[in-house]
């Protein structure tokens, strides 16, 4: 069943989230987090005010929104780097099979990298409001989604490698988010792949290192 937006083209109530979201997105690839109003949202899409305003409250549900496609892209990547065939079993494979995952991540920032200013220009915009302000919850479920897909990689791939964490799993992946997100930063200043592909071996390792059999 449709639930059509009133006063637009026939698009569900999700089509048209999903649209105005990527609107959003050309909008602050080009120009910033500044560059992302409710007006210029319906100018790229060719929509009234009133539509944009029915699919999400405010501004801050918008951006909140577009930031979860810009993470859900970026981190994707750990997951479809998990490989269907037989991995192996040990420290070993564990190491190769994250040092693949994480350089998937860096690779797909380097790839896009406004997509990563982004999230960091976001995340520093909600740092900075007031308690009460309805964007200053936006750092947190940033790294709540991050943490979240941490956790299904991390799961899955000590399962199929056999082993498992001498520490939490929450402390692993925050650990390991941090030091990912850390290196992809430093490159976005200095561009150099050979130095971020040393750092994520370094981060692959010590992360094999915390591993176990089970």
């Amino acid at each position: 069943m449709r639930s059509d937006v009133p006063g637009s083209r026939r698009l569900s109530v999700e089509d048209r989230r999903a649209q105005l979201v990527n609107c959003a997105l050309t909008l602050a690839d080009r120009g910033g987090m500044s560059a992302v109003t409710v007006r210029g949202v319906a100018e790229e899409a060719k929509v009234s005010l009133g539509v944009v305003h029915y699919c999400f409250d405010d501004k801050e549900q918008l951006v909140a929104a577009m930031i979860e496609k810009v993470i859900a892209e970026q981190l994707e990547a750990l997951l479809a780097s998990v490989p269907t065939e037989n991995l192996g079993t040990g420290r070993d494979a564990l190491r190769i099979s994250i040092q693949e995952a994480v350089t998937a991540v860096w690779a797909r920032a380097a790839e896009f990298p406004n997509r990563w200013l982004l999230m960091i220009e976001s995340m520093l915009f909600s740092l900075r409001q007031p308690t009460e302000s309805a964007s200053a919850g936006q750092a947190l479920l940033q790294h709540t989604i991050a943490e979240k897909y941490g956790h299904t990689y991390l799961s899955e791939i000590g399962d199929r490698c056999g082993m498992r964490w001498e520490v939490s799993e929450r402390e692993m992946v925050r650990s390991a988010l941090q030091m990912l997100f850390g290196t992809v930063q430093w490159w976005l200043v200095d561009r150099d792949d050979a130095a971020a592909r040393r750092s994520l071996a370094l981060l692959a390792g010590w992360m094999a290192d915390c591993a176990e059999p089970r």
